[in-house]
């Protein structure tokens, strides 16, 4: 069945020192653009982590925020570079001293300043928390997904009665043209005994012209058309996986169709259907913005 691409999950593993806790946000997009949020030490898992979540999601907006709470895996690597902060505290002392600004040089100041305070670990030291990143990761994609389709049910529902509206629609305008040109033949005839009392009717002229009317005026190919294509429409909501562009292109040839059949119409209860079926899609339309 078809997902939104609108949800949210939280998946949180423990770790050796720690927990990892995976947070994906998803909204509407054209394709599938993933942005990740993950702290530096942890930085080497970014590609792995985009390529897990590239093989669940097909389209949206992907916002990924990995959190760790726990013993840095630098912890035993950290690096003070004293002659870096001696400078740094010289230069700090001097422009005070030379500017007359009061108070002291405080380690915070120092701390914050580049290079004083840095993380000399290896990739191998983070590694050993990938295990519990990737459950993370895969419990989140489990509640997203869980997320999406509760959501995609809703849009399910929806599609399926305005796909209801539209083929009683089209019933009504498959009825409503069968009569028309008989109508349309009865209308001609009044108007050429107006015209003609007294004298012979030219029959052939009269049939040339219904003739013309019933062609011009047809419009059973495209009732046919319209209704194939409500028909695919219900079978691919019904299909699981990616299904927004293919749905997008189905309601696109149903605008068509529509607008044909209005181009043609010269029936006012006709116009009136169309104009319903073209409400009904342009509803459609703006809901698929949000299927995967």
């Amino acid at each position: 069945m078809i997902r939104s691409m609108t949800g949210f999950g939280r998946g949180r593993a423990k770790a050796e020192s720690g927990v990892v806790t995976a947070e994906i946000k998803t909204v509407n997009h054209k394709s599938l653009e993933i942005s990740c949020k993950i702290p530096n030490s942890l930085g080497i898992f970014e590609d792995k982590i985009k390529s897990q979540l590239q093989k669940k999601l097909k389209r949206g907006k992907v916002y990924f925020n990995l959190i760790y709470e726990g013993a840095s895996p630098h912890a035993n690597s950290l690096f003070i570079d004293r002659k870096l902060a001696k400078s740094y505290y010289d230069k700090l002392d001097y422009l005070k001293k030379t500017f007359k600004l009061e108070g002291r040089v405080k380690l915070s100041d120092l701390m914050s300043l580049p290079g004083v305070l840095e993380y000399k670990g290896t990739e191998r030291d983070a590694s050993k928390l990938w295990p519990s990143a990737h459950r993370a990761v895969t419990l989140a994609l489990g509640k997203l997904i869980l997320d999406r389709g509760k959501e995609g049910k809703n849009l399910y529902r929806d599609f399926r009665k305005r796909a209801r509206k539209i083929k009683k629609f089209v019933a009504k305008i498959k009825e409503k043209s069968k009569v028309n040109v008989k109508n349309y033949k009865k209308k001609l005839e009044r108007r050429i005994e107006e015209l003609a009392r007294g004298s012979k009717l030219n029959n052939g002229r009269m049939e040339t012209e219904i003739a013309l009317y019933a062609k011009n005026s047809d419009i059973s190919e495209e009732i046919t058309r319209l209704r194939n294509h409500v028909q695919n429409f219900e079978k691919t909501i019904n299909k699981s996986g990616e299904a927004g562009k293919k749905l997008d292109f189905i309601a696109q040839e149903l605008h068509r169709e529509t607008n044909t059949i209005g181009s043609k119409a010269s029936d006012y209860s006709i116009s009136r259907c169309v104009i319903e079926i073209k409400s009904e899609i342009e509803k459609i339309r703006e809901q698929l913005k949000n299927i995967e």
